[in-house]
């Protein structure tokens, strides 16, 4: 073995008992000297950031209740703002433990203000002075002592354009003076610093501190007991590169945030972090996954310092691994193959052709399921009737390429028509075989392929116009149901809006194109759809409700006359009943909401409503009796005085005239109805 390596990873059995292992002890009753979680790229600026941070952290307090530091390693926050900075120390104060040590370093996103807000007034000092002022740390850059560890924190100075860490003269030679206190070799020293150094730990050749100089580096390994941890790549601690070790050792704290890997966005809601257990000859560092409480990585660090993580073996194929081409469409060739063996993992596959590489496929190096698995490959640009030859070459997570490789050859022949690749399909022209794009009719349907060929289904927009495609791409006319909506699509396949008339009725339909019912408001008018989108006319009832609607269909507001009875309707078109004021006039309207004419009993009370409904008052001739009705319309019985004369009204409310006895006296009421004494 050319490898010397300590890992729990190399073994698929310690994996798997990674979530049984208590984080307290590398071996069975051994107890740590101090915990230490460490993480980094909080990035503090909604809910969701909000709820990783706060998970987190109520992780650590069950993993190691009595851990006596915490140190987060930049990008508290996603752009160093006040609010921002209030969010995290709330969420760490509340959650934390209260007697431990906070290491909170500067991260280039604690600078972002200057970039995205530019004023005058915000500064490089502005936004590092609001750092300091906001966590409470002594400065940028600055030390602590924990239980006789010494704590180091670095920090960028200076907003730059590449997120590099821009560190000043007087900072490095502060940091040469304050290794140099109480330096002992059989303890570490831990240092922290936002950006990493360029090509060390997984992801920093990409995404480096532009820290390419060798100074600090060079600095460090004057003091191997060192560890530097950094963030700021987001790269997943699954990965075996995760510590690096160069004359010191070099940690990727990966992110509190969301995850990546060189081939993008890592696992969805992954969230990591690191827990380091210090004992008196060595440093246990474990990789935490937070979203499903698992441990994804475990790395010891020799006291003193011993190289202990490295790798030159390369990977190679198996014997009986072998190479395939699954399909060809158009101008791309799909090839899979069996995966090839490492002793710690593969992290990606080189496809060359004529010894030049021209694609990389990476590996899902967190899935433990991914090494059983075949990998395929897309690959662009294949001329048919020409002649091709690919190899791919593994790679390592050390960047060792593979001792064997494996080839495929072969003469790529033209295909036509209709073809089926990884589930999609495309259809391939008859005269050069490549891939169709755009409207394509087939077999009298018409059928729509992107950009990449591939047929679509469901609905796409065209020039800004719709058009539905069923599951076997064909493009729908007619009446359309999709997700308890219905639509219509013409003759053309466009998606209707707006009203239309089919077979002689109306319908109407939305600017998405979703067909409505019930009551729709149009321009200044109302009309009413029935439950099959059908506009209606005349009388329509919905639940204890009813309209009425013209001919056109136009919803009726105020008076309506239906054959001889008359209805009103109040200003959303509904049918009203019982009592209604209408320009101080009083009427009266059945349940149906008819208006009533004559006389009218309400509760005890009689009324008396003309020819028009209108509820009348005063003196009233009905046939050839008189009546009097109050000011609230009330018809009155007994003893009435109008005017200076007094009346009688019977029970009836019948105005008396002549001889009449009441209460055993007798008076008399002339011909007009007035008593004279």
């Amino acid at each position: 073995m050319k490898k010397i390596i300590s890992r729990c990873l190399l073994t698929a059995a310690c994996v798997i008992g990674f979530s049984q292992i208590p984080a307290y002890a590398a071996e069975e009753n051994e107890v740590p000297k101090l915990q230490i979680p460490v993480m980094s790229d909080v990035h503090i600026s909604g809910a969701y950031q909000a709820d990783n941070f706060a998970k987190a952290l109520q992780e650590y307090k069950e993993l190691a209740p009595n851990y006596k530091a915490l140190a987060v390693v930049g990008d508290l926050t996603n752009q160093g703002l006040d609010s921002q900075y209030d969010e995290f120390n709330r969420i760490l104060n509340a959650n934390m433990n209260p007697t431990a040590e906070k290491v909170l370093s500067i991260g280039n996103h604690e600078l972002f203000e200057m970039r995205f807000w530019p004023k005058p007034w915000i500064t490089n000092k502005t936004l590092t002075d609001r750092f300091i002022n906001k966590t409470g740390m002594p400065g940028v850059y600055y030390d602590k002592w924990v239980e006789g560890y010494h704590f180091i924190s670095l920090g960028g100075e200076e907003m730059s354009e590449k997120d590099y860490a821009i560190i000043s003269d007087a900072q490095y030679r502060w940091l040469e003076k304050t290794l140099a206190v109480q330096a002992d070799p059989k303890k570490p020293i831990f240092v922290f610093l936002h950006q990493p150094i360029d090509d060390t730990v997984y992801g920093s050749d990409e995404f480096g501190g532009g820290l390419k100089d060798g100074r600090l580096a060079n600095l460090l390994k004057q003091y191997p007991q060192v560890i530097l941890f950094s963030g700021h790549l987001h790269y997943m601690a699954d990965h075996a590169k995760t510590v690096y070790q160069d004359g010191f050792t070099m940690v990727n704290t990966s992110s509190i945030a969301y995850t990546l890997y060189e081939g993008g966005y890592g696992p969805d809601k992954s969230s990591q972090g690191l827990l380091v257990n210090v004992y008196d000859d060595k440093v246990e560092i474990k990789a935490r996954e937070f979203s499903n409480d698992t441990w994804v990585n475990s790395y010891t660090i020799k006291v003193p310092y011993e190289k202990t993580i490295d790798d030159t073996e390369k990977p190679a194929f198996r014997d009986h691994a072998n190479i395939k081409v699954e399909n060809i469409v158009g101008d791309e060739m799909t090839i899979s193959w069996d995966p090839a063996i490492d002793n710690t993992q593969i992290d990606k596959y080189y496809i060359k052709q004529d010894g030049k590489k021209i694609q990389t496929t990476y590996a899902k190096f967190w899935d433990k399921n991914a090494g059983n698995n075949r990998i395929s490959a897309t690959i662009p640009n294949i001329k048919p009737n020409t002649n091709y030859r690919f190899e791919i070459v593994a790679v390592d997570a050390w960047g060792n390429e593979s001792s064997n490789s494996l080839t495929i050859q072969g003469t790529a022949t033209k295909q036509a028509g209709w073809t089926q690749r990884d589930g999609k399909w495309y259809y391939l022209d008859e005269a050069t075989g490549e891939k169709r794009t755009g409207w394509l009719q087939s077999g009298g349907k018409w059928y729509y392929l992107n950009e990449d060929g591939v047929m679509q289904t469901g609905w796409i927009e065209q020039t800004w116009k719709w058009y539905y495609l069923g599951q076997d791409g064909a493009m729908q006319t007619g009446w359309i149901n999709q997700n308890g909506k219905r639509y219509y699509s013409t003759e053309t396949g466009m998606m209707q809006t707006g009203w239309l008339n089919l077979n002689g009725k109306w319908y109407y339909f939305a600017e998405d194109g979703a067909m409505q019912t019930g009551v729709l408001s149009y321009g200044s008018s109302k009309y009413y759809l029935n439950s099959n989108g059908v506009m209606q006319t005349g009388w329509v009832k919905e639940g204890n409700v009813r309209y009425y609607l013209d001919s056109n269909g136009i919803m009726q507001t105020g008076w309506v006359q239906d054959g001889n009875t008359k209805y009103y309707l109040d200003s959303s078109g509904l049918v009203k009943a019982g009592w209604l004021r209408i320009e101080g006039t009083w009427y009266y309207l059945d349940s149906n909401g008819a208006v009533k004419t004559g006389w009218l009993q309400s509760g005890n009370t009689w009324y008396y409503l003309d020819k028009d409904g209108a509820m009348k008052t005063g003196w009233l001739q009905s046939g050839n009796t008189w009546y009097y009705l109050d000011k609230d319309g009330a018809m009155k019985t007994g003893w009435l005085q109008s005017g200076n004369s007094w009346y009688y009204l019977a029970g009836s409310g019948a105005m008396q005239t002549g001889w009449l006895e009441i209460n055993g006296k007798y008076y008399y009421f002339d011909h007009t109805g007035v008593w004279r004494p």
